[in-house]
């Protein structure tokens, strides 16, 4: 008799079945991690945007009024549009500031918002 060692035909497909759900499983989380990290990427680009925004608010020697205003910036080769709210407060001498941000090219996903309160000068 000749006794052969080895894996069976259906063996072998099976092992290769599983393989493929296994890499199919891997690809899915890669592509999906790649995602998220370019979301987080672009929310820390925006949040760089509206921290320069109150940075230059706080700086100014001018005083806000209340109002609306929007604008531009480009940082990592991107342009952001940032729009910037002033309202009063119940103390005069206090105005609330609320900016938004997002991708130039995709207006309507705020990707941060910032709210902060300056002080007259």
């Amino acid at each position: 008799m000749n006794k052969t060692t080895g894996f069976t035909l259906i063996e072998v497909l099976i092992a290769l079945v599983l393989l493929a759900v296994a890499l199919s499983a891997v690809i899915k989380t890669t592509s999906e991690n790649t995602i998220n990290t370019e979301h987080l990427r672009n929310k820390y680009f925006a949040s760089i945007v509206a921290s320069n925004k109150l940075a230059e608010l706080q700086s100014a020697s001018i005083w806000p009024s209340p109002g609306n205003s929007n604008g531009t910036t480009e940082i990592a080769k991107q342009k952001w549009l940032w729009r910037l709210k002033v309202d009063s407060t119940p103390d005069s001498r206090l105005r609330k500031v609320l900016i938004s941000v997002a991708p130039e090219n995709n207006k309507d996903n705020i990707l941060y918002r910032l709210t902060s309160y300056l002080g007259q000068p």
